[in-house]
């Protein structure tokens, strides 16, 4: 394995994380604001 498909591979890992991390944080802000709209 070369260094430039070592660092494809990080580079696509990465990406698919900051993906990950955005879905996860659009679901906790949609629980976060029907949670709060079923309180108030």
């Amino acid at each position: 394995m070369t260094r430039d498909e070592l660092n494809r591979e990080l580079r696509m890992h990465s990406a698919t994380w900051q993906s990950v991390a955005v879905v996860y944080g659009a679901i906790v802000a949609t629980l976060v604001l029907s949670a709060m709209s079923i309180i108030a």
